[in-house]
This record gives structure tokens, sequence and C-alpha cells, in this order.
């Protein structure tokens, strides 16, 4: 699925309307008449008080065309302009042919409506709202009635995402074209509810990013192996982090993996073939500390035949750890997924990285990714998709910014969004599942974007799974492995 930011979108326009294929009068009623399609499929109008506020500009002018479409659907129809009539000579015109609905300037959470649309500000809203407008968004936002915002929740910046202070919380998106940015962005997506994208004729021209997809699996040949099917070499866990051991390699053996050979401390052996009798184990004698300890690990002996590597869920914090993460990128040219503990052992000598001969996949969540920039998380969700774009080109790795609409970066700098998961993963030992499936897909020979973009797609499509069995609340990370 293509993503388009805001200079794409009117470029694409631009294109449309250019060709002759369209006016820009011909395109508003393209997008209304649209839009109404999409709420009658989900509302029931008839006889329903509607408010449509209309800005100024051309989201207004959408605005006034569905609300002459809902009139004559039989719905007691509002015309709001709290910022004054639309100006934009298209907007304009609509508004003029209004004729049987009423308009007023004002609005108020009192007033008795079932259905507020938002045709506000649209796409080019990018400013520090003043004082009125923030106070017309609270209004909007107390208000009972369900609330339908036309191509974007007014108040929320189209191409990053942000949000000053508050904006209109939909709990309809309709937009036209193609999916934007803020879909997928904190703080703005939270405001968008359900999204759907219309068609209104126009082609893009191109895209800003792209989404991940549903992987297509080859058949599995008859005349096979485990061998076939990749081994990955995983070291994972410490006394107290069993668990992250445990779900990992599940998580890998339920994505098709062959062969689990995983490298674990020996006092958490008993716990781990417990939960895990698939799994090939290498107990090493722990510290004192109860991490691995790195004079009992060869890792150039442990890495033969294994197809890909695992390293970093839950083994914990200590210069042993750092030692291991260093031999692993430095003896072997495998591909390998670095995780949690280990992006941490990573930060202290971030430019290894550089040097190894073997692609790397980076899976760190935003408190992570800080620690990998020196910044705070914060910032880091601040601007989510230029820090993981530059720390991919950068460092020549693939990068996994986990979190909601998980981004995934390339080397090349390209972006993609995963679109699919739920607030019910944000839980712990979710990641060590997600990082148990990308090791398993690399190990059976996927290429590093693929092994990351097919990954956190089948992660949230089983933790969509999991949710309408077990509720957000309740899932747990091991439902997610059992939905794979």
């Amino acid at each position: 699925m293509w993503i388009l930011n805001k200079d794409l979108i009117k470029k694409s326009e631009d294109s449309a309307v250019a060709s002759g294929a369209f006016s820009y009068r011909a395109l508003m009623l393209n997008a209304g008449t649209a839009a109404v399609e999409i709420i009658l499929s989900k509302l029931s109008v008839s006889g329903k008080k509607v408010a449509v506020l209309c800005g100024k500009g051309n989201n207004g002018g959408d605005g006034a065309v569905i609300a002459d479409l809902l009139y004559g659907h039989g719905a007691d129809v509002t015309v709001i302009t709290p910022f004054g009539t639309p100006t934009t000579e298209n907007a304009k015109y609509y508004y003029d042919k209004l004729q049987f609905v009423k308009i007023t300037d004002s609005f108020s959470h009192t007033d008795n409506y079932d259905i507020i649309i938002d045709a506000l500000f649209g796409i080019g809203f990018g400013r520090q709202p003043d004082s009125t407008t923030l106070n017309l968004f609270k209004e909007i936002n107390s208000h009972k009635g369900i609330k339908v915002s036309v191509d974007i929740p007014s108040g929320v910046e189209c191409d990053k995402g942000k949000v000053f202070e508050t904006a209109v919380k939909a709990d309809y998106t309709i937009t036209f074209i193609a999916p934007k940015p803020c879909f997928y962005l904190p703080d703005g997506s939270d405001y968008c509810g359900e999204v759907t994208v219309c068609d209104i004729g126009v082609k893009p021209l191109d895209y800003t990013y792209l989404s991940t997809e549903k992987p297509v699996f080859p058949k599995r040949r008859h005349n096979s192996h485990k061998g076939s099917y990749g081994t990955a070499l995983m070291i994972c866990g410490s006394y107290g982090m069993a668990g992250a051991a445990i779900l990992s390699a599940k998580a890998a053996l339920r994505s098709g993996l062959g062969i689990a050979k995983c490298v674990i401390c020996d006092g958490i052996y008993a716990p781990f073939t417990s939960a895990v009798p698939e799994a090939v184990c290498v107990p090493v004698k722990q510290t004192a500390s109860g991490i691995l300890n790195s004079n009992e690990i060869d890792i150039k002996d442990l890495a033969s035949r294994c197809t890909a590597i695992l390293f970093g869920c839950g083994v914990g914090k200590g210069k042993d750890i750092e030692i291991i993460l260093k031999k692993i990128l430095r003896d072997t040219n495998l591909p390998t997924v670095i995780d949690a503990d280990g992006i941490n052992a990573l930060c202290l000598d971030i430019d290894i990285l550089k040097k190894s001969k073997a692609e790397i996949i980076l899976t760190p969540h935003s408190g992570e990714m800080a620690r990998l920039c020196g910044i705070t998380a914060r910032e880091v969700e601040a601007d989510r998709v230029k820090i993981a774009q530059d720390f991919a080109k950068e460092y020549g790795c693939v990068l996994i910014l986990k979190g909601a609409d998980t981004i995934v970066a390339l080397p090349s700098g390209e972006i993609f969004f995963n679109t699919t998961g739920n607030p019910g993963m944000a839980t712990g030992g979710s990641g060590d599942v997600l990082a148990g499936i990308t090791v398993s897909l690399l190990a059976q020979c996927f290429s590093p974007a693929d092994a990351a973009k097919a990954a956190v797609y089948l992660h949230g499509e089983a933790g969509d799974k999991a949710t309408a069995q077990k509720g957000e609340r309740a899932m747990l990370p091991s439902d997610i492995i059992e939905q794979l």
C-alpha cells in the first residue's frame, strides 16, 4: 500500500487536473460524494441530526458537498462555519449551492447532534492553533455524537502526526487518494479512529512510504528435512529471564524454522527444555551474576552449519554480554538479529556495526532507539521516521523500530509502516516473539529486508487473532505464538 505525504497528494491532484481528467471542482464533488457513500455504509442518517463543521478552505468545500448529499438522504443537517464561510473558489461554489440545510456559525457540546462531520482543516494544518480553535476542538471532543473527520482529523499535522495540545478525536476518518503518514505516527494515530481510504479518481504519482504486506511462502518440497528450513543460533536468556529465551525459541519454531540451536545459561536449562523440548540446547556455565560466561562460548564453532543468529533476548547486562556481541559481529558473517539487551550492549560501541561483515537487523523500541542515538525517547517518538531512516542509512542495517505501526527502515532509505497489530500486544515478551519470528525467516533464507517486513506483519496479524479470542487486556505473548 502506498502512503503519501501532503506534497505528493497535492502534486497528484494537480497532475490529474492538468491531464484534463478532472477539474478541481469536480474533484471536490468526487471527494464529498465518496465520503457520503462511506458514511451511509457505516451509519444510519435518515432522521438523524447531523452537524457539518466547515472550514474556510477546500476541506470546508468537501463538507458543503457532504452536507447537501446527507440532506438528500433524509438527515436533519446543520452546517456550522465557526471561522466564517468558505473563501476558496470551489469551496465557495458548493457552499453557495446549499439551499435547504440550516447554517450557523456557533457550535456547542450541548447541542443535540447524533453525528458530527469535521471538515475544518484537512491535510494543510500545521501550526499551533489559537485558543479559539483549541476550545472548538475540545467542544467537539466532549460531544456525545459520533465524529467523522474528512481527510484527516482537524488539528493533526499530516506528515509527522504532530498534535498541538489536542485535535478532533474522530470515530471515523474518511481520507482520499491514499493513506497519510499521520495515520501511523504518534500522536496523530490516536485521533483517527477507523480509517477508510476513498478512490476519487486521482492516481498517485509516487509514494512517500510503503506498508508491509502479508508474505507468501513457497510450498514445502515433499522431499525435505529439518535442515531444509534453516538453523538459527539463538543466544538468549539469563537467570531470571528464562521466559525471553522460551518465547523467542517457540516463536522461531512456530514460524517454520528447521532447527533452533539455543545457547542458554545452565541455570535455566531445566525450565527451558521443559517449555521447548523441540529446541537443541547448548547449556553454558553462567557467571556469578547469572549471565552467559563469554569464556565458555566459541562463536565460530557454535555458528558452524547455522544460517542465522539471534542475540540479546533477556541476556542481561555485563562485560560478558559485550564480549559475546563483539565476537558475533567480528567472527561470523551470518545474518544476525540483535534485540533487547543485545542492543543495550551495542550502545557502548555502536561503530562496530560498520565493521561487521554480517547483515544486521536491529529491533529496538523507542527507549532502546534513544540510547542508540544518544537522545530521549520523547525525541524518538516526535520524529520516528527520520530517526529510523537516518540510522539505517548510516549504519547499513535493517531497523525495526517497534511500537504502534512499527517502522521498518532499510539501508536504502525506504520506510515501511506495519499496519497489523493492536494495543493488546503492549506487554512484556511481545518483542521476544517478534525477534524469534525474524530470525526464523532469516534462517529460512529470507533477505534481511524481507524477513523484517514479513516478521512484523505476521507478528501483528497473529496478535490481532489472539486479541479476537482473548481481548486486548487478557492476551499474552504466548497467545501470539499459538496463532502463528
